[in-house]
């Protein structure tokens, strides 16, 4: 979906195929991020289903990767992803990273973590802040009927790169267009959007 060509970062969706297994110790010098869309995955015995989370640092190793019906994910890099054989280097893997698993199904909308601007409507599920660097990952919900006034909303911008990937709903941007489920946006810092709103609602 995107990539940064020098630094090798990407957002990308990963179909594993039915009967899919790898037993070989394996690791990456990247963090890799991901929540599934579809289908099941089961990674060092912990099994992911529709909706679950993770976060897996790098040098996060991996023992068995097993996916018998197939899945597919929603997936980041924080570099490129070369695989690597074998145990990681000692201190490349850094646990305070580390989320193995949420169901976030089983996560309560909370609408009081929203911009107060955009919060008529709006829920959100928090799943992730990185402590370094305070990049945030979350599902991002609207009841339906969210539609601007007249039309008129104000334009926003941010002082960190967007990016938005539509699993439910509908969610339309005046400069973008009408999103659905599959639709993907990245947006880079202070680029004004919008103004946007939805008759469907929405789960990004």
């Amino acid at each position: 979906l995107s990539i940064d060509r020098k630094a090798g970062d990407s957002t990308c969706i990963i179909s594993y195929p039915a009967n899919y297994c790898t037993t070989t110790r394996e690791f990456t010098r990247a963090h890799e991020e991901f929540l599934v869309l579809h289908g099941m995955i089961e990674i060092n015995s912990i099994k992911y289903g529709q909706h679950s989370y993770a976060f897996l640092p790098a040098g996060y190793p991996r023992k068995s990767v097993i996916s018998t019906k197939g899945a597919v994910l929603l997936t980041t890099f924080s570099a490129l992803p070369r695989v690597e054989i074998g145990m990681p280097d000692r201190g490349l893997l850094d646990e305070s990273l580390l989320i193995e698993k949420i169901d976030t199904l089983k996560l309560e909308w909370d609408p009081t973590l929203v911009d107060p601007q955009l919060s008529p409507g709006v829920q959100i599920k928090p799943l992730r802040t990185d402590p370094y660097t305070g990049e945030t990952s979350f599902l991002y919900s609207s009841a339906a009927h969210r539609i601007p006034p007249q039309g008129r909303k104000p334009r926003w911008t941010h002082p960190m790169v967007e990016e938005i990937y539509v699993i439910d709903g509908e969610y339309v941007f005046s400069d973008v267009g009408i999103m659905v489920p599959g639709a993907y946006v990245w947006w880079r810092e202070n680029i004004y959007h919008g103004p946007s709103g939805s008759i469907a609602g929405f789960n990004l």
